[in-house]
């Protein structure tokens, strides 16, 4: 009987953070070198063991979905290319847009051409450009990752630390009309009992509020912590 009850509560806990997982997507279109698309090509998006596989459609148009958050690498087999894009980065409730991916393939199968190289995300997202996102890999070699509130400041652009506790100025708004959000818990303008180390991803929104953060007047910084399938993830893809 106790090893049932185990079993169910186990069982209702996977299934619970599962339910409260962020999913993201990845987004690309493909293209050759003469700027025509290609279709039906397979792209996976791998993550240690994980793998998740879709296919371009009929005007190179691709989308790999539903992602937990993470990176990925992003691999693409076309006739005689077969190439890697490393560390895709995806955010929980946004979509990584990859734009358009030129490929040297020919419609002649010769030679395999294997090639891998790191993708750099745009500067600006063109879905929330009031928002800026930081996931872990990002800073993890920041000197100021053990002072969330210090680089936040210092990595955000017109985001200021308030002189007197943990509140951050946005753009000229008063410390106190800011908010932190924890997992979607609010803390208010003071955070605190967040290891650094348990962080996954902070989103920090300049303006252009969701109506989720209710009646917020300043910036939020929004707090996504490590769950156990984050940590399960990172050890099947040797990141620490």
């Amino acid at each position: 009987m106790r090893t049932w009850i185990l079993s169910t509560t186990l069982s209702m806990g996977v299934c619970m953070q599962l339910m409260a997982q962020n999913f993201g997507a990845i987004q690309g279109r493909l293209f050759d070198e003469r700027k025509e698309s290609i279709p039906f090509t397979e792209i996976t998006a791998v993550q240690g063991e994980n793998r998740f596989h879709t296919q371009s459609d009929e005007d190179g148009r691709f989308i790999l979905k539903p992602l937990p958050p993470g990176a990925y690498d992003v691999r693409v087999v076309a006739l005689n290319v077969d190439r890697t894009f490393e560390a895709v980065i995806v955010n929980p409730d946004n979509i990584t847009r990859m734009g358009d991916l030129v490929l040297n393939a020919s419609k002649v199968i010769g030679d395999v051409v294997v090639e891998r190289g790191r993708w750099m995300p745009k500067l600006i997202d063109v879905d929330n450009p009031s928002v800026a996102k930081l996931f872990h890999t990002d800073f993890k070699r920041n000197p100021d990752r053990k002072n969330p509130v210090e680089m936040i400041s210092g990595s955000v652009p017109g985001v200021y630390k308030s002189p007197n506790g943990d509140g951050l100025f946005f753009r000229g708004s008063r410390s106190e009309n800011m908010c932190y959000f924890v997992d979607g818990v609010k803390l208010g303008a003071s955070l605190s009992g967040v290891p650094p180390d348990a962080i996954n991803s902070i989103s920090v929104y300049t303006g252009g509020l969701p109506a989720k953060y209710g009646d917020v007047t300043g910036g939020v910084v929004a707090i996504e912590t490590k769950s156990y399938f984050d940590l399960y993830q990172q050890r099947n893809a040797g990141v620490q």
